[in-house]
């Protein structure tokens, strides 16, 4: 059965962005290096759905250049939305109804859970993550939209550092 996995950055007091709900303080990848080193490019071919938030999905297509258009991206939206590619959905399911609907067609490759906060969250509350994949930027934003994830229900199994000051640490569901 597919997991869903949480790969995503947090400043080093925990915003997943500014105040203003910019990640323009992450650093960006210099090279497939880089994206090798952060995990991103084994993610990719770990997984062939995407799951996101309105805001975050907004903010993404804002930049003009769809970087995913292999893989089929859901973005999860009580508004009604326009998908401008087709390989993006919009759908007003909860988390249980939509994952239930999936991992019936799914070919058993991994999901991942891009984010929001607030998407996360209500996959967490119903416990539908299997792996957090968490990068944490060495700086301090002091103000933000804070991940505000709950680990309790997870275990570490691997934290290391990689370059310029970042640490990666991964978490599973604790299955118990």
């Amino acid at each position: 059965m597919s997991k869903i996995i949480l790969y995503i950055a947090t400043s080093q007091d925990g915003f997943i962005a500014d105040k203003t709900g910019d990640v323009d303080w992450l650093p960006p990848p210099k090279d497939d290096h880089d994206l090798e080193i952060v995990g991103y490019k084994k993610l990719m071919q770990r997984i062939d759905i995407i799951l996101m938030g309105r805001r975050g999905f907004k903010q993404i297509i804002g930049f003009g250049n769809w970087g995913w258009t292999d893989k089929q991206t859901y973005v999860f939206s009580k508004q009604d939305l326009e998908a401008p590619i087709p390989c993006i959905t919009i759908t007003k399911d909860s988390p249980n109804q939509f994952i239930q609907k999936i991992r019936e067609n799914n070919n058993n490759k991994d999901i991942w859970l891009l984010g929001s906060a607030n998407l996360a969250k209500s996959f967490a509350e119903v416990g539908l993550i299997d792996e957090i994949i968490l990068t944490i930027i060495p700086q301090t934003l002091g103000e933000g939209i804070p991940l505000g994830l709950s680990f309790n229900k997870f275990y570490l199994t691997n934290e290391q550092p990689l370059m310029d000051g970042m640490i990666q640490r991964i978490y599973l569901r604790d299955q118990l």
